[in-house]
């Protein structure tokens, strides 16, 4: 038995469903502190794959007895125990009906780390922002119009309160996505974008994959992932990393104002079919009949004034020898760029540019010289540590992510509007 269970089994055996220490200490090897709510999803853990010399080696957990949790530990214990480099995390956890009642007492936390279940997320970053603490989030942190008001309001809240609120775009940190940032804004190589009004200067395509492998196992999806009211939609989920994308390559450094700066053109969605079989594989759970999940759409909109169009699709699994993909196309007036990860490059991101007079260039960039995705998590924590700790935050950084949500949400309510 590991002595950090000690106190969570003693509250269960006097019949107490939810509890703390009640001694719960300081930052003592780190001056900052994790606390952990519902990690429903597999990025919650992978925050934490790496050690944080910043960061208190004790992660204070919140969450409803169940599979989620178990999951959540079997990952952390995976990191503690491997070879090379393991970490040395101790979680404290409070674990039951009343676990968002004992999160409000916690004193110790002054960070916490979001990754779950999308319908309960905006309300655990409001509740998070009312009891003083910093929220670093999965996306999406909204999936519909009443969310994004609410997280209007804890944005708000965290400006008000000098807290930050800061989302897990790890996109960022892909070496071609910071290439293709460098090469939009060459004005000698690409010029500016084009600004047609009836063909996108911008279009992306996604397309991933419900059954997959993480961290070398496959993964189990909780059952609530299939349901959009819980997940949200496609073009409210994988979309904020690509729309996050657009404006942080190709309006660097420019706050967006939804109000003034956004114009939403048109939205669309489908759905994926999911057989229960697929389900059972995927969830280890029964279905009747199978499902429609919501989860391929387009978005179309205007953001400054040039069109951009952002396509996402969900398949159950990959072909075999295959992955997930992703297109991009960037028109400028002096060049085109084009990011393609598909059968053509052997699932690998490619990044290349052609000039007005049809010179094409490939930028070779290594895959050993690549961080991995999950290794992307740790990149943003740290990011989000120096903003903490002194860093001021860009203006951009907080409109830009409200006009991102209200894009995805505006967009789904649209889509629905067409049933």
């Amino acid at each position: 038995m590991k002595p950090h269970l000690l106190p969570i089994i003693m509250c269960a055996a006097v019949g107490v469903t939810a509890c703390s220490t009640g001694s719960r200490r300081d930052a003592g090897n780190g001056h900052h502190m994790i606390a952990v709510v519902d990690p429903g999803h597999f990025h919650a853990a992978l925050v934490t794959k790496s050690r944080l010399a910043a960061v208190d080696d004790t992660i204070a957990v919140y969450a409803p007895s169940g599979p989620e949790l178990e999951q959540y530990k079997s990952f952390i214990d995976t990191y503690n125990a491997r070879a090379d480099n393991p970490t040395a995390w101790v979680l404290d956890i409070t674990e039951g009906p009343d676990y968002m009642a004992a999160f409000a007492a916690d004193s110790a936390a002054d960070i916490v780390v979001l990754a779950g279940n999308n319908r309960h997320k905006t309300d655990y970053l409001l509740a998070a922002t009312r009891a003083g603490k910093n929220v670093l989030a999965d996306k999406p942190m909204a999936i519909d119009t009443v969310g994004f008001d609410k997280l209007a309001d804890a944005y708000k809240l965290a400006a008000d309160s000098g807290l930050v609120i800061y989302e897990l775009m790890t996109e960022r940190y892909d070496t071609i996505n910071i290439l293709t940032r460098e090469i939009v804004n060459d004005t000698t190589l690409f010029g500016h974008l084009v600004s047609d009004p009836d063909v996108p200067a911008v279009t992306m395509k996604s397309v991933h994959h419900f059954y997959k492998e993480v961290s070398g196992s496959p993964l189990t999806r909780p059952a609530w992932y299939y349901d959009v009211t819980q997940q949200g939609e496609g073009i409210a989920d994988v979309t904020t990393h690509l729309l996050d994308l657009v404006m942080w390559q190709c309006f660097p450094g420019r706050p967006i104002d939804y109000a003034t700066d956004v114009e939403i053109v048109d939205a669309t969605h489908t759905a994926t079919v999911i057989t229960p079989e697929q389900f059972m594989r995927s969830t280890g759970q029964n279905i009747d009949e199978p499902l429609e999940v919501y989860s391929n759409g387009t978005i179309l909109v205007r953001i400054n004034g040039i069109l951009m169009r952002i396509d996402v699709q969900w398949d159950f699994e990959a072909p075999a020898g295959s992955g997930d993909t992703f297109t991009a196309t960037y028109r400028g007036t002096r060049g085109t760029v084009e990011i393609t990860q598909d059968a053509s490059t052997s699932f690998v991101k490619q990044l290349s540019a052609t000039t007005a007079d049809g010179e094409r260039h490939d930028y070779d960039i290594p895959v050993a010289e690549r961080l991995g995705h999950e290794d992307h998590f740790n990149r943003v924590t740290e990011s989000f540590l120096r903003y903490l700790d002194g860093q001021p935050l860009p203006d951009w950084e907080t409109a830009n992510t409200l006009a991102k949500y209200y894009i995805t949400t505006q967009a789904v309510a649209r889509a629905n509007a067409k049933n």
